[in-house]
C-alpha cells in the first residue's frame, strides 16, 4: 500500500487550523478567564435569556453534559444564573447576567480581531467561500451521521 499523506487531508488541515486557533483565542480570552468554549455557551445565550438548557446545547452545538459543566463554570464565576422552569421542573431557563452580558460586549471584538489577524492574507471573496464550503462539508457530515444512526 502507497503511504498515506495526511497531511494532504482536509480533514486533518480542519483539525489542525481548529486547534491553532482555539490556542489562539485561548490566549487572547485568559486575562478575562474564560476559555473559548465557555465563550461559546456564554455568547450563544445573548439575546437568548431564559433559552432552555438543552436549547443552548443544540446552539452551541455541545452534548448535554458537557453544556451542564460549562453552565456550572460560567454559575461559579457569576456571568449566567440558571431559573427552573415554572411550567416543565426538570428543565432550566439559563440567562446572562449583567456581568455576563458586560462580559460578552468585551469578548466579542476579540474574537472578531483574532479572526482578521488569522485570515489578514486572504481575501474576503476566498473567505466567504470558504465560509460556505466548511456549512456544507459540516451539513453533509451531520446528514451521513443521521443515516448512519
Amino acid at each position: 500500500m502507497d503511504r498515506y499523506d495526511l497531511d494532504g487531508s482536509y480533514g486533518f488541515l480542519l483539525g489542525k487550523a481548529y486547534r491553532r486557533m482555539l490556542q489562539l483565542l485561548s490566549a487572547r480570552f485568559k486575562p478575562y478567564n474564560i476559555t473559548p468554549e465557555q465563550w461559546t455557551v456564554l455568547c450563544r445565550l445573548q439575546g437568548n435569556d431564559g433559552i432552555s438548557q438543552k436549547e443552548l446545547a443544540a446552539r452551541a452545538d455541545k452534548d448535554a453534559p458537557t453544556t451542564t459543566r460549562i453552565l456550572d463554570a460560567l454559575e461559579r464565576k457569576g456571568w449566567v444564573r440558571r431559573e427552573t422552569n415554572a411550567e416543565d421542573r426538570r428543565s432550566f431557563g439559563v440567562y446572562s447576567t449583567e456581568l455576563g452580558v458586560k462580559l460578552a460586549k468585551q469578548l466579542i471584538p476579540i474574537e472578531l480581531q483574532t479572526l482578521r489577524d488569522a485570515a489578514h492574507e486572504i481575501g474576503e471573496d476566498q473567505l466567504i467561500q470558504f465560509k460556505q464550503l466548511l456549512r456544507q462539508i459540516s451539513r453533509t457530515a451531520e446528514s451521513l451521521q443521521e443515516e448512519e444512526k
